[in-house]
């Protein structure tokens, strides 16, 4: 009789080891925070170089997150980065700074306008700021920025000094804690296809002469992105 042979023993299986990520070759590269950016420019150059917006996956630069393209201008001393919804405005905020005498500076982007001209954002804003109450426009004008046409809309509100009191129930809002003074916006504004740019100052009016040079300076400086068309699908 032929004897049956034995099964094998059952094998036993290990467990392939888990391997992390490869290390990278060459020397890992840290990227400055905006802090010491900002000190080594300031320490170097005397003045703060503002570069209003960088897409997020490149990094950040002066609390700016939001994506897509910005305008970027020189700011002079006396500027200091804020986080970007610090200050109230009427669109997607992109960097805010403090500055002198309770002054402030916002960038926003608003809805695209490819088919508008200065002239039609300088009368929009006018028509919409000249109906608040406490509101007086002082001056409503396109200029030229950056190689190209601006809107320029300067209105004088109450407000805190770095921002315009809200109005409610037909009258300004103060903050609680806060007493309103004169404040003064200067708004400039580029329509785009790509989303409308917008820089806005404000101030005490009583600061106005000290705080106006550094603004017209820092206009002097500004340089747009390229614009791109919206996709439509």
């Amino acid at each position: 009789l032929a004897v049956p042979a034995r099964p094998a023993p059952p094998r036993l299986l290990t467990p392939a080891p888990v391997r992390g990520p490869r290390p990278a070759s060459g020397p890992i590269r840290l990227r400055k925070g905006p802090a010491v950016a900002l000190a080594s420019i300031a320490f170097a150059r005397r003045h703060v170089a503002a570069a209003l917006l960088l897409a997020a996956t490149a990094g950040c630069h002066l609390e700016s997150t939001a994506p897509g393209p910005a305008p970027t201008l020189t700011l002079p001393e006396g500027w200091e980065p804020v986080d970007r919804e610090r200050f109230r405005a009427p669109g997607t905020r992109l960097a805010a700074w403090s500055g002198p005498d309770g002054s402030s500076l916002v960038a926003y982007r608003t809805v695209p306008n490819p088919d508008g001209r200065p002239e039609q954002v300088v009368r929009a804003i006018v028509n919409r700021l000249s109906h608040l109450p406490g509101f007086r426009v002082v001056e409503g004008r396109v200029q030229e920025l950056a190689g190209t046409r601006a809107a320029r809309v300067e209105v004088v509100a109450p407000g805190t000094g770095s921002e315009i009191a809200p109005s409610g129930l037909n009258k300004p809002a103060a903050p609680e804690g806060r007493e309103l003074t004169p404040t003064r916006e200067v708004t400039v504004g580029f329509p785009r296809p790509d989303g409308s740019l917008f820089l806005a100052w404000r101030m005490p009016e009583s600061a106005r002469e000290r705080v106006m040079p550094g603004v017209e300076k820092a206009l002097a400086t500004l340089a747009l992105p390229p614009s791109a068309a919206p996709s439509r699908y």
